[in-house]
């Protein structure tokens, strides 16, 4: 089984760095300036600078190396922002696999592939989060963070080893589907900070445990960790959310995910509290349909 992206990465790509090689020095940019602007070592750059444009094999890839080359070396030399120079190559590798030059090649190694009429590999493919919604989902993530922050006290149930909160669409499939702040979230004198931004695929343990209540309740899409206080069953009680208990998550995952999931209350929890073990934190974890919902579960439980 071959891959388009083989021929990208075997040929495409060094083409297109030798050609921008050869294009800065001929801008007069030094060996030195050329290896900070591509991002490569210096050595690397004399490798390219020894070797002839590499001939791909295709005329029409060829063409289309030598043009981008240029625009490329253009934008680099006059700095421009680094979003926009890989945001170039990588529409132009994909015009080229869509029904281009690289789509040709890639039927040509896969000869199976001249049996679908209507191939659309790399044209896209329905059911994948948008950009637009996996950005939305992360700007959701660092609102909740400054409200939780603005919950007085709630720093007081940040477990130990961190908090964790987490976010996914309704079209999230597997861990890189979910969003969360890695490195997670801790106290400081009074109050709570991230250690860095959030991000898709970060956090497996809370992303697999909010993938698993999804199969229960499709519509909760949100999850945070806190510290299963003494006081915390009481309070779950009282504001009438329903959970369950479980004891050595870590240890035991699968085991009490399992018998967990053969209660019918798998299908109302909106926390699961575990009591934890020798060396293990005990834990509570809190779930929301929305950010709001979530919020306001994090609320009742505090006040």
């Amino acid at each position: 089984m071959r891959f388009p992206c083989e021929f990208i990465a075997s040929s495409f790509l060094p083409g297109l760095r030798i050609r921008i090689a050869h294009q800065l020095r001929d801008k007069g940019k030094s060996q030195n300036e050329i290896s900070q602007l591509l991002g490569v070592k210096q050595p690397v750059v004399v490798s390219y600078l020894q070797k002839k444009i590499a001939d791909t094999g295709n005329e029409k890839i060829n063409h289309h190396l030598d043009a981008l080359s240029i625009s490329i070396s253009n934008m680099l030399s006059s700095r421009e922002e680094i979003n926009i120079v890989m945001r170039t190559v990588c529409t132009k590798c994909k015009s080229l696999r869509v029904n281009g030059p690289i789509c040709s090649i890639h039927k040509k190694t896969l000869p199976q592939l001249t049996t679908y009429k209507n191939c659309n590999i790399c044209s896209g493919f329905d059911g994948l989060p948008s950009m637009e919604g996996r950005s939305e989902i992360l700007r959701y993530l660092e609102e909740s963070l400054i409200n939780l922050k603005d919950i007085e006290d709630f720093y007081e149930w940040i477990p130990e080893i961190g908090s964790q909160l987490a976010a996914c669409d309704e079209n999230a499939l597997d861990l890189d589907d979910v969003a969360s702040f890695p490195g997670r979230i801790i106290k400081v004198k009074g109050t709570i900070m991230n250690v860095s931004s959030p991000e898709f695929g970060s956090s497996r343990t809370m992303s697999s445990l909010l993938l698993w209540i999804r199969k229960y309740q499709p519509s909760i899409k949100w999850i945070i960790s806190i510290k299963n206080k003494s006081d915390l069953l009481k309070k779950l009680q009282k504001s009438n959310i329903p959970f369950d208990e479980i004891i050595d998550l870590d240890l035991k995952w699968e085991e009490c995910l399992s018998e967990l999931g053969k209660k019918k209350s798998v299908k109302e929890i909106k926390a699961i509290l575990d009591k934890g073990s020798l060396g293990y934190e005990p834990i509570g974890y809190i779930f929301g349909i929305s950010q709001t919902d979530l919020l306001s579960r994090i609320n009742q439980i505090i006040f």
